[in-house]
């Protein structure tokens, strides 16, 4: 019998009766187990045995042999049982020795990579002792592991292990010596397995980790997570084999990363090894709320916080969406937001929106956080009207026209002004200001001489334009007026002169309203103002002169329309010298009394005057001079004085004061005037009092001035510092006091407060910024602190709490000391101190210091205690204390090397020596003495300060003077070394050996050379290797070898070079190639620089250009689709690898890649079956099968003849894009045949025939015949 994994050799006898013709012929088909049809394999056999290639590794197959003469086919002859296609195993991989006893060996092996297609049934174990050639059968198991018993102690063996399966035996694998006795090891983990001892996975996939243990007795296991117990759970696990530990978790989260320790125990030691396990996923939201940074009408930025929750690699980028509230679309906004901030602009104004942001990173989009509905408008209005312009200067084509800032901006700065105008009587306003006017000032040209104009304007800001002012009056554009005569004097007095002049002879087309007097030193005095008020008439008193002086007089009128003239031609020049008369005023019998005038009605003031010379006239209020307006006029004469205001506010009523003075003095009358209005503000200060956190009491006084009815009630507002609203407190109140509550903590508070009376609310009064804080304050200082139980470098000081604790509990002192040789404060507590009393450390021996204390409440910190005296800080000095565990650590021939332990206590002085003394076993005298070879000796030790020398500390048993022997041991703190490319590396590694070890260095199993760069060193207990300007070439394994007479050991360390990563190796291999789009992809870099590929950087250009393009920059995997590509232009690519550490060198693509559609003619693939004859007994089902190529994917036709098939009831046709199968049931003679099978496409057509033959009995029948295998 001969079978393998892909052939079998069959083997019959001829038949009994060949139908009275000879066998000319023999046909073998075969079936696999789990199928009913029989595929003929071999139609042309005329030998009885063939071989039959092309097998499936592992499958089951029937086989069947039929016999042909010149009549026909003969019955066929089937085997009773299935034949599987397989051969001898692949050895085990791995052969262990899990545990070593005085007479006994465990085993542990992995199963074979390849079973050879058959089940393996069991393995064999043999033994070999070491100096023999013989191996001896141990026994066979199904299992992986056994234990070998009855095995000489001391005694060197080596293992193998064979797997079996029904075609054989595999190679062996050998164990390594062992020698059989008994070991006791530390317990040990190998964490080689694990790159840097960080596992990653990506969320839902699963974790399995194994980890090899060492150590005997064989040490017990225990797993955790974050210095916790790990819980195991249904998809947390862990289990324990012979030779190691597994950690399996089944579908990761998130929740599973963290630090996993792993810790191992028996009777020798306990070891405990710790790596990380990361589980990458999706971000979480980014960190809200979001805020809203900035709102106007057309655009919104918006702004957010990382997700605390990275997924655990960087984020990408964000989502920005939005959506209008009264819809449930969201809308994408951008899709590549870098930074946690975004200007969303093009929206309408006044609709009202919401946004959401979700964080993505190479594992997909996380879930969003959604902002608040905001409206797109600004967060301010627009302004209100501003003043009612007025005329400031006019000619007959122009009219400047100024005006008052409004009173209420919006909250939004004014950024200017629009100035419109209309005739007086015309109703449309136009717009004349083609700007924004910045200033409070517009000059309107280009009008009609004698056309009257009124003017109003309107303020904008950010929000928009305001409505606009009431307009002018009504002014019109005329020429100026005349200037008056020249003025004469018809009065002299030493203090005064009065003067007479004519109206100017042209008014500019208006009333002559009043004029201007100016006077002029002479000989070289400049022009001042003379009057202080309106003059109506002609005639004009100057006084305040001085006597004997000589002065010039001018005059400027002025019309109804505002229009002022050039001054008159000065008077001729005028000495003062005057007779003298005291003033007098009389005034009518109602002027006596108080005036009381409605708000908005005229009040006129009357008076007559006299006194020589002619007095001068001034009205004042509240000491102030009244002056000349359009709504307060002056009107005086030589002998009458007036004052009319029109409109009457509160604000215009008062006391009024006419005085009128000359040489001989002066005289005044007080005019009282009562405005009925609204009432002023509530007299002050507005107090706040009983302040807390929550509430306060707000205290007033009625106002000063009632306007002139009783005040109905008041109206209390507050509003915070950081808003311009006010809000709405109390209304109706009928007292002058108030508790204001729900005020919020901390916050900053201004109140006011407005009376009412039947005219309306009046003026308010406001309070001084109120933060609303609790009352109590800082504690009293402490009193003064004492000390107790001072040392050397250390105080206790205690004190008394403070006889006022400020209304709030004390919950921290500050404890501060001050070197008496500093000026400075230093505070010694560093966490909170309730207890009135702390122990100050770290001071200097023999330094004097003094200290205080603060206490501190909820209001801070109180002013600190008064000083305490100094202390210094010394001890009492004793004699030390006994040396601690006195030891041997090294004995020769000669000497014996001892060590010990400070003694706990040093008696408060500095250890000077020790004393070391040695004595005969059975003597009691100490001495000094050389130790001699064999002899046993005993030793103590004492320690000395400056007190004296401490009791002595003695070794329990006697020492014996000898060579220590020790077989060599390296002691490994970390197997894995690391270093930057560039810089030095030193690795030290302690061992210990005695005699001293011979050692050899090995990298990658050759010899290591000692180089200029790479050096090895060793002393009497460490090895030493020096790695200067480390490179790539320095990373490998390197194996220490140590040994003398003792024995000997060898010991692994690892070097990785953390450098930036190899080139991606190559060639380019293009996938697929379209007219927009190339797949192509690569291997990765043979070195990753000694850390994790981070990403692939893909770059493309036209071979027409020299310019490089990015395609992709954060690419995870080595393949990619570079889409977006020019049809029919050629294309070059370059991929750069980089890691934490930089970018690789670049790995070009070879040759240019042209962007344009593939065409493949076609192409069939066919079983060679069907390039034969196909036998097919009638009534059988047959079918044929075929692969198909081509690009585009190509027409499929079957035909038969010159005729295409279709599908019927016994024919099928099964099409897919790279399979064809034609199925036929039941076959008859007639659907024997050739078929033709076509292909068509634009790159051409393939077509392939199958010869199909439906065959009956033939006459005389072959017999069975038994097949030999």
């Amino acid at each position: 019998m001969e079978i393998n994994k892909e052939s079998v050799t069959l083997q019959w006898e001829i038949p009994v009766i060949d139908g009275g013709s000879k066998i000319t012929n023999y046909i073998i088909e075969k079936r696999e187990a789990t199928r009913k049809a029989y595929a003929a394999v071999i139609t042309h056999c005329a030998k009885c045995s063939v071989r039959i290639p092309n097998l499936a590794e592992g499958s089951e197959y029937y086989f069947r042999v039929r016999a042909e003469n010149d009549f026909g086919i003969g019955e066929p002859v089937e085997m009773p049982d299935p034949v599987r296609a397989s051969q001898a195993p692949t050895r085990p991989e791995k052969v262990n020795i899990a545990d070593i006893t005085k007479n006994s060996v465990s085993l542990v092996w992995t199963k074979p990579k390849h079973d050879g297609g058959n089940r393996i049934t069991g393995y064999v174990i043999e033994a070999q002792k070491k100096g023999s050639d013989q191996w001896s059968h141990v026994t066979a198991v199904k299992t992986l592991d056994y234990v070998v018993k009855n095995l000489n102690e001391n005694e060197e063996y080596t293992f193998r292990v064979m797997a079996v399966n029904n075609s054989g035996r595999s190679d062996p694998c050998n164990s390594r010596p062992v020698v059989v006795k008994e070991q006791n090891t530390e317990p040990e983990f190998d964490l080689h397995g694990i790159c840097h001892r960080s596992v990653i996975a990506k969320a839902g996939d699963d974790i399995k980790v194994e980890i090899p243990v060492f150590g005997h007795p064989k040490p017990s296991i225990s797993w955790k997570k974050d210095d916790q117990t790990l819980k195991l759970t249904p998809r947390v696990n862990t289990e324990d084999t012979p030779v190691s530990t597994i950690l399996s978790i089944g579908e990761c989260t998130r929740s599973d990363s963290g630090q996993y320790s792993i810790t191992g125990k028996n009777m020798l030691g306990t070891v405990t090894e710790i790596f990380t396990v990361k589980v990458h996923d999706i971000p979480g939201p980014p960190k809200g709320p979001i805020k809203l940074d900035k709102i106007t009408r057309t655009y919104i930025v918006i702004s957010w916080d990382s997700p605390e929750n990275d997924g655990g690699v960087p984020i990408n980028n964000y989502i920005v969406e939005l959506r209008e509230t009264t819809s449930t679309t969201w809308l994408e906004l951008s899709s590549t937001v870098i930074r946690t901030t975004f200007k969303a602009d093009c929206l309408t104004t006044g609709l009202e929106y919401q946004f959401r942001v979700k964080a993505k990173n190479r594992y997909g989009v996380g879930p969003p956080i959604t902002s608040e509905s905001v409206v797109a408008a600004y967060p301010f209005k627009v302004p209100g009207p501003p003043g009612t312009p007025h005329v400031v200067s006019f000619t007959r084509d122009s009219i400047t026209v100024g005006w008052n800032e409004p009173v209420n901006d919006g909250g939004n700065e004014v950024i200017g002004y629009h100035v419109e105008r209309k005739e007086r009587s015309a109703v449309t306003w136009q717009r004349i200001s083609k700007a924004l006017v910045v200033g409070n000032m517009f000059k309107s040209i280009g009008l009609e001489d004698g056309i009257a104009y009124e003017f109003r304007v309107a303020a904008e800001n950010q929000a928009g334009v305001g409505k606009p002012s009431k307009p002018s009056e009504p002014m019109l554009a005329l020429d100026p007026v005349d200037p008056p005569g020249q003025p004469v004097a018809i009065d002299i007095t030493k203090w005064s002169v009065t003067i007479q002049w004519t109206k100017p002879e042209y008014d500019g087309g208006f009333k002559i309203t009043g004029y201007t007097v100016e006077k002029k030193d002479l000989p070289n005095g400049r022009w001042v103002k003379a009057n202080f008020s309106n003059i109506v008439e002609t005639v004009f008193t100057i006084s305040g002169l001085t006597e004997n002086a000589s002065y010039e007089f001018r005059v400027s009128a002025r019309n109804s329309a505002g229009a002022v003239s050039e001054p008159s031609e000065p008077s001729d020049p005028i000495t003062c010298k005057d007779d003298i008369e005291e003033p007098r005023v009389m005034v009518d019998a109602k002027f006596k009394d108080v005036i009381l005038v409605k708000a908005g009605d005229v009040f006129k003031l009357e008076a007559d005057v006299a006194g020589q010379p002619l007095p001068s006239i001034v009205w004042t209020k509240d000491g102030k001079e009244v002056e000349n307006t359009m709504k307060l006029q002056i009107k005086t004469s030589d002998l009458t004085a007036a004052l009319i205001n029109k409109d009457s506010l509160r604000r215009d009523g008062g006391m009024f004061t006419l005085t009128a003075s000359n040489l001989g003095g002066f005289a005044k009358h007080i005019f009282n005037v009562k405005v009925l209005d609204r009432p002023g503000p509530p007299r002050g200060p507005l107090a706040v009092t009983d302040l807390t956190a929550e509430n306060c009491v707000l205290t007033w006084s009625p106002p000063s001035d009632d306007g002139g009815a009783n005040i109905n009630h008041y109206v209390v507002e507050k509003r915070e510092t950081s808003r311009l609203a006010w809000t709405n407190v109390a209304s109706e109140l009928q007292v002058n006091q108030f508790m204001v509550t729900k005020l919020l903590k901390g916050n900053e508070y201004i109140f006011r407060v407005m009376a009412v009376n039947k005219f309306g609310i009046g003026e308010p009064l406001e309070s001084d910024p109120t933060v609303a804080v609790n009352p109590y304050v800082t504690s009293d200082p402490p009193p003064t602190p004492e000390v107790t139980t001072i040392t050397k470098d250390s105080m206790i000081v205690f004190w008394d709490h403070p006889k006022n604790n400020g209304g709030s509990n004390i919950f921290n002192y500050i404890i501060e000391r001050r070197d008496r040789t500093s000026l400075q404060w230093v505070r010694c507590n560093k966490k909170d101190v309730t207890d009135v009393n702390f122990k100050v450390t770290g001071l200097l021996v023999g330094h004097e210091y003094e200290f205080r204390i603060s206490a501190e409440n909820a209001a801070g910190l109180s002013v600190p205690s008064p000083s305490s005296p100094f202390y210094k800080a010394s001890d009492t000095i004793f004699k030390p204390g006994a040396p601690g565990n006195p030891r041997i650590l090294d004995t020769t021939k000669s000497s014996i090397t001892l060590a010990w332990n400070k003694p706990v206590y040093d008696g408060g002085s500095d250890i000077l020596g020790y004393i070391v003394e040695t004595s005969l076993p059975d003597e009691d005298e100490w001495t000094v003495v050389t130790p001699k070879d064999g002899q046993e000796y005993m030793f103590r030790v004492s320690a000395r300060n400056e007190k004296g020398t401490s009791e002595p500390r003695q070794i329990g048993v006697p020492v014996i003077i000898k060579e220590l022997v020790i077989v060599p041991a390296v002691k490994l703190l970390f197997s894995t070394f690391s270093v930057l490319a560039g810089e030095d590396l030193t690795v030290n590694i302690p061992y210990a050996a005695r005699p001293k070890a011979t050692v050899s260095w090995q990298k990658d199993g050759t010899p290591l050379k000692q180089t200029s760069r790479v050096k090895f060193e060793t002393t009497s207990d460490q090895l030493c290797l020096v790695v200067k300007e480390a490179c790539r070439d320095d990373v490998g394994q390197y194996s220490i070898k140590l040994s003398n007479n003792a024995g000997e050991t060898t010991a692994d360390i690892a070097i990785v070079v953390l450098d930036k990563p190899g080139p991606p190796r190559g060639p380019v291999q293009v996938d697929e190639v379209t007219s927009d789009s190339v797949t192509f992809s690569w291997k990765p870099p043979e070195y990753d620089g000694g850390c994790t590929i981070k990403n692939y950087i893909v770059e493309k250009r036209e071979t027409s250009s020299t310019n490089w393009q990015i395609v992709a920059q954060n690419l995870a995997r080595t393949t990619i689709k570079a889409g977006r590509l020019k049809t029919d232009t050629e294309y070059q690519f370059r991929i750069t690898a980089e890691n934490r550490y930089g970018k690789s060198t670049i790995l070009l693509s070879t040759g240019p890649i042209t962007a344009k559609d593939e065409v493949d003619p076609p192409r069939i693939s066919i079983d060679p079956q069907y390039t034969q004859t196909l036998f097919v007994n009638a009534g059988d089902n047959f079918k044929i099968d075929a692969d198909v190529h081509g690009k585009p994917i190509p027409t499929i036709y079957w035909m038969k003849g010159k005729q295409e098939l279709t599908n019927t009831l016994y024919r099928e046709i099964r099409n897919t894009d790279h399979t064809t199968c034609l199925s036929v049931k039941e076959a008859r003679r007639v659907d024997g045949g050739e078929y033709t099978l076509l292909l068509k496409n634009i790159g051409g057509e393939k077509s392939v025939c199958i010869t199909v033959k439906v065959l009956d009995k033939p006459v005389k029948e072959i017999t069975k015949q038994s097949i030999t295998l």
